[in-house]
């Protein structure tokens, strides 16, 4: 018996070029379904372009994206979120004067209010053994403790 995986996530041929750089040519990549994969490479090399493809920040020229199987054009990070795509820049994107909870809640449609969102993130943090309390200041927080609040 043969069983068939549709990729999570496909990109076909992404081309994106700046005036004076092609930052990425004709890139192709297959993420199966509970896979992780490393993009690395030098400086300049158009890993940081090609994620922010991905996440809609970034337009291609050229090529295609497929989630799920379906083709799609991912125009802005909201739409990346609501398809759970989600980003950890290399530079935190956190507002460390709030907590952690307001800026989980400002990254969200508001569709939920902060008590809401306070709710969700203790009970996510709980099931994946995480140690992170929503009332905390981010600027107390240690960089490995961003990078969960990140994710």
């Amino acid at each position: 018996m043969t069983t068939t995986t549709t990729a999570r996530l496909q990109l076909k041929g992404i081309t994106k070029r700046y005036p004076s750089v092609v930052a990425n040519s004709e890139v192709s990549l297959t993420v199966m379904p509970g896979e992780t994969h490393a993009v690395l490479g030098e400086n300049g090399a158009g890993k940081s372009t090609l994620m922010k493809i991905i996440y809609g920040s970034v337009k291609p020229d050229a090529g295609s994206v497929v989630f799920n199987g379906e083709p799609v054009h991912i125009r802005n990070p909201q739409e990346a979120r609501a398809m759970g795509i989600s980003m950890v820049f290399q530079h935190f994107s956190l507002f460390d004067t709030i907590t952690v909870a307001e800026n989980v809640w400002l990254g969200l449609a508001r569709t939920l209010s902060l008590a809401e969102v306070t709710r969700s993130i203790v009970s996510k943090a709980q099931e994946y053994g995480l140690d992170i309390d929503p009332a905390r200041p981010v600027h107390t927080l240690s960089v490995g403790e961003m990078q969960r609040v990140e994710i």
